[in-house]
């Protein structure tokens, strides 16, 4: 159970920093 949540925490993670790297490269560009 503890190796799903930190999967699913590593998920929303990575799903934030794709985000939030796509909305910088879009306001640097």
């Amino acid at each position: 159970m503890n190796t799903d949540l930190k999967l699913a925490l590593m998920t929303t993670v990575g799903a934030l920093l794709m985000i939030i790297a796509f909305s910088f490269t879009a306001i640097m560009h």
